[in-house]
């Protein structure tokens, strides 16, 4: 009887850290991304142009692709509560400088700074605490339960934000307190994450473990050396190619499909809400099939969804495929991203390297962020006639999801390998 009580307990408790989690996680990525909610607003009241905009988005970038490795070694060195907690409270400072509307030159300032929290010592420390969070047969369905409740999250502050922004004129002024706002609730958060956040999980793991002990060195040297680690790698990069490229599909439905404008934009908003519920989906079916199994099946679905937009020319008559089509890769690619940092349990990797393992995966996965826009942008101008740029943007996006399947596949062999091994 006690120790069902107990074990009650320790359910209740791991529930409530991970909804602290995945608010924070919802929140925190609001303000360096702010130009994604109010770009126009931004740009008349701080007085900028495209250029400038545009070169704040890549001093994030660049400052997150730097830090991506150190993170992790910081996330294995201290207690992931001491980092969550601290970067929520420094990005919620840095939002309060933000709504000062300063020069252009603060603004890129604020950037690099923002980019540098967010990977330096908060994501790793994240994903360790999620995984420390959740025993070996619930690791799918906590990290698409974040993944989710990240999304969600997001939404629902965002839409305040921008209640309060329409209601106080969408002027400058209203554009201050909106980041007001978003700054208040992260520094709350932050605060929250301190106060809920265990020093010790769930199941009886010391956050700030022994990798401490380990030199830096050492710790580097064997994560390299394991191999599921760099099929992880890759596994996840061919699931977030298709991730960075989902702004292309506001465009591909008002140049090819021929819909509005407000139309592209009301399936941006309906493929951003499959990320509400598909993570959780997929974590609960990782959990029960395993977390290959099910990724193997999202990149046949996502290859098989991708190849029908480059075989079938878009036309306005064909627009019940272009919303079907659209939404079902939606919650393919949401469902990845939420389930595909658990395959660090299933791979075995220690869970005391989970950090540097963390940010040497997200240093390389996270890359389609620099290449792909980029690579879009040529394929577009180069091939405008019928929408042919799209169609082989679809191709390449479609290819790194059947290399996906094939690298999955890899991943089962090597740990089904492993398993009659050591048996």
């Amino acid at each position: 009887m006690k120790a069902a009580r107990q074990d009650r307990l320790r359910i209740l408790r791991s529930h409530k850290t991970l909804i602290v989690l995945f608010m924070g996680g919802g929140c925190i990525y609001i303000l360096p991304y702010l130009s994604i909610y109010l770009y126009v607003p931004m740009k008349d009241a701080m007085h900028l142009d495209n250029t400038q905009i545009g070169l704040m988005g890549s001093a994030l970038g660049l400052a997150s692709m730097i830090f991506y490795w150190p993170g992790g070694w910081m996330a294995d060195l201290f207690s992931p509560r001491k980092l969550i907690s601290f970067s929520l409270v420094i990005q919620g400072l840095l939002g309060l400088w933000l709504a000062t509307l300063p020069s252009f030159k603060v603004l890129l300032t604020i950037q690099l700074l923002m980019g540098v929290f967010l990977t330096l010592t908060y994501w790793s420390a994240m994903i360790k605490m999620v995984r420390l969070l959740a025993s070996a047969d619930l690791q799918g369905r906590y990290f698409g339960i974040l993944e989710a409740g990240r999304n969600l999250t997001a939404v629902v502050v965002v839409a305040a934000g921008l209640y309060l922004f329409d209601w106080l004129g969408s002027n400058s002024n209203g554009l201050r307190w909106t980041i007001i706002l978003f700054s208040a609730v992260v520094l709350a958060l932050g605060l929250l994450s301190w106060v809920c956040l265990p020093a010790t999980t769930a199941t009886g793991a010391t956050v700030a473990d022994d990798k401490g002990k380990i030199p830096l060195r050492v710790a580097i040297g064997r994560v390299v050396r394991i191999p599921a680690v760099w099929l992880a790698m890759l596994i996840i990069l061919c699931a977030y190619v298709t991730s960075a490229g989902q702004a292309y599909f506001t465009a591909y439905a008002t140049d090819v499909y021929e819909q509005s404008v407000v139309f592209g934009g009301v399936l941006s908003t309906i493929i951003t809400s499959t990320g509400i519920f598909a993570p959780a989906s997929a974590g609960f079916l990782a959990d029960r099939w395993t977390t290959s199994r099910t990724i193997v099946w999202l990149f046949v679905a996502l290859a098989s969804c991708l190849m029908l937009f480059v075989v079938v020319p878009g036309s306005p008559r064909l627009f019940p495929l272009l919303l079907i089509n659209s939404i079902v890769i939606g919650c393919v690619f949401f469902a990845l991203r939420g389930i595909y940092f658990a395959l660090l349990e299933e791979g075995a990797i220690p869970v005391a390297l989970t950090g540097i393992a963390t940010g040497l995966i997200s240093l390389v996965a996270y890359t389609p962020d620099v290449f792909i826009p980029a690579i879009a942008g040529h394929l577009l101008d180069r091939y405008p006639a019928g929408g042919l740029g799209y169609r082989y943007f679809f191709l390449m996006l479609a290819i790194f999801a059947v290399a996906g399947v094939g690298l999955t596949l890899l991943f089962r062999h090597r740990i089904s390998a492993k398993l009659l091994k050591a048996s």
